[in-house]
């Protein structure tokens, strides 16, 4: 089995559980469909995170732990909006208040934050593997590209929340995180690149495989960005988008469901990797 093959045919199939959901005709089941697959997705790239962990020893072994917590606290986080949601509360009108049930919406909000904190540590460590530090052109052009792309998010909405804040002065929490938050998302995509780029370079001078890691930061920069795509795309405020959009089958949970199955098939394909290939190898030398 051509490992290279097989993460291409899975990510593939991967499209039919995204889209899904943009074909159920109820609303309901749709929902019901994406508040399971979503969190379901990010549970089963935790535990292949962990499974590729006890592969490594060092700084891989660190890196994939701390991409297993990314991916765990992310599932947490989803699980508890989807419980706001389905209870009916409204999570940033009720980012202030303390009394909500037994669920304090602040604690989704640390959460957040936490979950990136998770995923900076672990490009840390994948950095730390790494001993080259140039990149080539095609790596600046990837780079300027992604850039560009951060900065149409960026100035897409934040000149709106600055003059919210500055000119109106309504500086609610929940102006501020989406302010921070939006800012956070597009400096961590563009930290990815170049520790992607420099991995797979490092891969290639060692003759190792570098496609399932780029496979794997490919689907956390596009959950990182799906909302903002659709936002853009759309033209509805983001703000909306969580109240009337996010986990009711929309395009927007295909995307970001298919972007947890891409992270998923790269983790299983990083795990299956090697087997596969000595496979090949005993499958070719016995054919000759």
């Amino acid at each position: 089995m051509n490992p290279r093959t097989s993460l291409k045919v899975m990510i593939s199939l991967m499209l039919f559980p995204s889209l899904i959901c943009l074909f159920i005709p109820s609303d309901t089941i749709a929902s019901v469909y994406t508040m399971i697959m979503l969190p379901l997705a990010l549970l089963i790239g935790a535990v292949l995170s962990l499974r590729v962990a006890s592969m490594y020893k060092g700084e891989l072994h660190r890196a994939f732990i701390f991409l297993a917590l990314f991916l765990f606290l992310m599932m947490l986080a989803l699980m508890m909006l989807a419980y706001m949601k389905l209870a009916n509360i409204d999570y940033f009108s009720n980012l202030l208040s303390r009394d909500i049930g037994e669920l304090n919406p602040m604690f989704v909000l640390f959460m957040q934050w936490t979950t990136y904190a998770m995923l900076v540590i672990y490009s840390f460590y994948i950095l730390k593997v790494t001993e080259l530090r140039e990149i080539d052109i095609k790596g600046w052009i990837a780079i300027i590209a992604v850039l560009f792309f951060g900065i149409i998010i960026v100035l897409y909405r934040v000149p709106s929340l600055l003059q919210q804040i500055f000119v109106f002065h309504d500086a609610d929490v929940y102006t501020i995180s989406l302010l921070l938050i939006r800012l956070l998302d597009v400096a961590i995509v563009i930290m990815l690149v170049p520790v992607v780029i420099l991995y797979a370079k490092q891969m290639r001078l060692e003759g190792r495989e570098s496609i399932t890691l780029t496979t794997i930061t490919c689907g956390i920069i596009l959950s990182l960005t799906a909302a903002y795509i659709y936002e853009i795309v759309s033209g509805v405020p983001l703000y909306v988008v969580s109240h009337a959009v996010y986990l009711t089958g929309s395009p927007l949970d295909a995307l970001y469901l298919f972007s947890y199955l891409i992270i998923a098939v790269g983790l299983y394909v990083h795990k299956k990797y090697d087997e596969w290939g000595f496979q090949m190898i005993e499958k070719a030398l016995a054919g000759g």
